[in-house]
């Protein structure tokens, strides 16, 4: 596949947006394009499906390969319930991007904080070699559920106060600016794209 733009990649097959938001869960609710419209449909959707879910889990680095392809062969299995978790893991986005934003409705929060809350009760403590480590269930939820905590780390830390929405036309992406010195979520797009208008309108 030739012509991707530069802040896409294909990965195993699927064509994915390329981290910019400096935070795993920033990259995640940049899985789709134009926020102008949080609860509109997306001009592009890249979570397309349960297992470009996965895919993506596993190029930001959120599941190990090993993990993504026992849990493709539970999807398989199970195809409704995984169309479910997908399903699911969108309405959090989309919950989550108006929290991030300071757009949020109660209703928006309390989505998110009962996904959180959620799937902080699904850890489990697990005994290791030097101490323990909490882990979740391997299971359909489990990349829902690991984004849902690295969301709560995000919403009470330090981090939250310096989440930045991208001002370019038609995008919306989120970045983490704790230098207050970024603008746009990527120069090579958004950034490109407001110089190459400006440009336009002085020499009109």
């Amino acid at each position: 596949m030739t012509g991707i733009p530069s802040h896409l990649e294909l990965v195993q097959g699927v064509v994915l947006p390329r981290p910019v938001g400096a935070d795993p869960v920033l990259d995640f609710v940049n899985t789709r394009s134009d926020w102008t419209t949080v609860r509109g449909p997306a001009r592009t959707e890249w979570l397309t499906s349960y297992d470009a879910f996965l895919i993506w889990n596993s190029y930001v680095g959120l599941l190990p390969p090993a993990t993504v392809s026992r849990l493709r062969e539970q999807a398989g299995g199970k195809p409704a319930e995984a169309v479910r978790r997908l399903h699911t893991a969108l309405e959090f986005r989309a919950d989550l991007y108006d929290v991030l934003t300071g757009r949020t409705t109660g209703a928006a929060f309390e989505a998110v904080a009962r996904v959180i809350e959620h799937a902080s009760g699904r850890r489990q403590l697990v005994r290791t070699e030097e101490s323990a480590t909490w882990e979740l269930p391997e299971d359909l939820a489990q990349p829902l559920d690991n984004i849902a905590l690295l969301a709560g780390e995000l919403l009470t830390g330090h981090a939250h106060a310096h989440v930045r929405r991208c001002p370019g036309e038609s995008c919306g992406w989120l970045f983490l600016d704790p230098r207050g010195r970024r603008r746009w979520c990527s120069m090579a797009t958004c950034g490109n794209r407001a110089k190459v208008r400006a440009h336009a309108a002085r020499v009109r």
